[in-house]
């Protein structure tokens, strides 16, 4: 049974760290706000940006969800949540398109109004694949099948 949720961290959270590739091999690390469904994490971002080009060129990338510093208590052990994703452009005012705009109005206010008005920004899905979550030392769950579960110990 797990000591801590997922989950939980990740809704005390308004941002996602994403890491994407660049066609000349680059790495790039940004963020971005994110909206939850379900296991699907939507980010509106802007096509003027590195990552998103990066992103919209790829199917999969890497996010990373972490505990503030401030509220952690081992600046070692952060609790953090990394997945790999499946990335899926959402077409502008398609249902699933509306239903996370709404989303990130209830979270973010009137704020997320203005990113809609933008022509440059667009919505992209990223769907867990597999993944880890780290809650301290010992602490580890690896997500597998819409599932965390304990990792085993290795010897």
């Amino acid at each position: 049974m797990m000591q801590n949720d997922p989950w939980q961290l990740i809704d005390s959270l308004q941002s996602v760290i994403i890491s994407s590739l660049g066609e000349d091999g680059i790495p790039h690390t940004s963020y971005a706000p994110f909206v939850q469904k379900e296991q699907t994490f939507f980010i509106s971002v802007s096509a003027l940006s590195t990552h998103s080009r990066n992103l919209l060129r790829m199917q999969k990338t890497s996010i990373l969800f972490i505990e503030d510093e401030v509220k952690s208590h081992n600046m070692f052990a952060r609790k953090r949540v990394s997945f790999i994703v499946q990335i899926t452009p959402i077409e502008r005012d398609s249902v699933t398109y509306n239903g996370a705009m709404t989303l990130f109005e209830d979270k973010f206010g009137e704020l997320a109004n203005i990113y809609k008005s933008l022509p440059d920004f667009y919505m992209l899905a990223l769907t867990p694949v597999s993944g880890r979550a780290v809650f301290g030392f010992g602490q580890a769950y690896d997500f597998k099948d819409g599932h965390f579960q304990t990792v085993a110990a290795r010897r």
